[in-house]
């Protein structure tokens, strides 16, 4: 039984054929995406030249995901910066989604304004626990009907003013979705049933809107956006099934030209002795999105970051220059690997938790926000920069915790494997709905490196 799998993403379709009996990957490959004329032109190249080699071999099904056209772009109104407005970041997270705006507190005119040019996909309204405030949450609605471009909205907040948030928001031509709140008492997080809805109103809207839709003469699903996809993939090979024991607790990055996305997948949420906790429980399956750390379109966002390396080296601000001119420059291995190593170091301190030290008259007492990854034992490289780099293990060492930073609870050891194929998005298509073979691909095909 063979699947062809296909990830669609701005610059590269990655693709691969998969053998579920032999539970062995057939072939695999990766072209231009071709997104600036036709996405199928990209899909039918990798479609030929893996099947042309295997001309006797029949396809069940062909499944997509995809994060072309810049990928499910969400905008995140939340009422508390570090409770209903994170609770709604980690819901977009958790559903493969970009977050290219967030505001908190009462909505202004300028961040109305903000909003209406933003080109977002989705704009999910969050506020209050349930029974708790609903009087910014009104008022938010009311600013966010007075948009004129119309696309999709979620409510899910306190869900004492539901009725009228959707009564507000529809009166005024949106597409509002109700659903159970992220955050329906203080510090407890829910965001399963708001993945759900995104991914849904995904595949009914925004798949059409991005002129995806094209491809349904070629393929048989698009399922879900590739970090979703890439998700599913982790939370298999982290948890295992009855039948299959998973890797454990582990991280991975996805270094990219544009953003940079860190997982983490944990058992248990670990909290140390004798230190108390702020804020929001982040989830057991977490996923984060710096929109400003990449090797190519953002790379210029990364000079404040590695001022030692600018100014010992003018060659690299030349070539990081050059870089904002044009994206597609030929790759310099060396400025290339510490763009990355910078991608990884800042992108994983953003993700891991951190722990503040408080001085009160009965002495010293700390408390943690976030995760604590200091149990976690293995990281996964992702994306090009890792896998083209001379020496990815230098790259993927800057996820490790340092005495420099020992507030930033990473991880104190790790393993490193590579997603040399390309193939943890592809086979996360599949990780539901089998996921005993596609566990033992996953870990016959990943390399460890040391």
């Amino acid at each position: 039984m063979a699947f062809l799998l296909f990830d669609v993403g701005s610059t590269y379709t990655k693709a691969c054929v998969v053998d579920l009996q032999k539970e062995e990957i057939l072939a695999y490959t990766a072209v231009f995406t071709s997104a600036d004329t036709d996405i199928n032109d990209g899909i039918e190249v990798a479609k030929k030249q893996m099947l042309d080699t295997m001309p006797d071999i029949t396809i069940e099904k062909t499944l997509i995901c995809s994060s072309a056209k810049g990928g499910l772009k969400m905008v995140a109104v939340g009422l508390v910066p570090d409770l209903t407005l994170k609770a709604a970041t980690l819901a977009c997270y958790s559903a493969g989604a970009k977050v290219i705006q967030s505001y908190s507190f009462e909505l202004n005119d300028t961040e109305i304004n903000k909003i209406e040019t933003s080109g977002c996909d989705i704009l999910l309204l969050c506020g209050g626990t349930d029974g708790g405030n609903f009087e910014v949450v009104l008022h938010n609605a009311r600013k966010i009907a007075c948009l004129s471009r119309k696309f999709p909205i979620i409510y899910a907040g306190n869900k004492s003013c539901q009725d009228e948030i959707h009564q507000i928001l529809s009166d005024r031509g949106f597409e509002c979705t109700i659903c159970p709140n992220v955050m329906p008492s203080f510090g407890i997080l829910e965001v399963g049933e708001c993945r759900d809805i995104i991914r849904n109103i995904f595949l009914k809207h925004i798949v059409k809107a991005k002129g995806l839709s094209k491809l349904t003469s070629l393929i048989n699903e698009i399922v879900l956006p590739t970090p979703y996809a890439v998700l599913e993939a982790l939370k298999l090979l982290s948890k295992g099934t009855k039948n299959e024991p998973g890797l454990g607790d582990l991280m991975a990055i996805d270094i990219g030209g544009a953003t940079s996305d860190v997982y983490s997948i944990n058992a248990t949420f670990e909290i140390g002795d004798n230190v108390g906790y702020k804020g929001l429980h982040e989830p057991l399956e977490k996923r984060s999105v710096e929109g400003d750390l990449g090797v190519r379109y953002n790379a210029g966002s990364l000079v404040e970051f590695m001022p030692d390396y600018v100014d010992q080296d003018p060659g690299l601000k030349e070539y990081i220059k050059r870089i904002e001119n044009d994206a597609h420059l030929s790759e310099n291995f060396l400025y290339d690997h510490l763009l990355a190593k910078t991608c990884c170091e800042i992108a994983c301190k953003r993700h891991a938790g951190r722990l503040e030290t408080a001085y009160t008259p009965m002495g010293v007492s700390y408390y943690q926000q976030g995760k604590d990854l200091r149990n976690t034992s293995i990281m996964i490289g992702i994306g090009g920069p890792i896998l083209h780099s001379k020496d990815p293990t230098d790259i993927l060492k800057s996820a490790l915790y340092t005495m420099e930073n020992k507030e930033i609870l990473l991880p104190l050891h790790l393993d490193y494997y590579l997603d040399r194929s390309y193939i943890i998005s592809c086979l996360g298509l599949l990780a539901s709905r089998y996921p005993d073979s596609i566990l033992r691909i996953l870990k016959k095909n990943l390399e460890k490196i040391t």
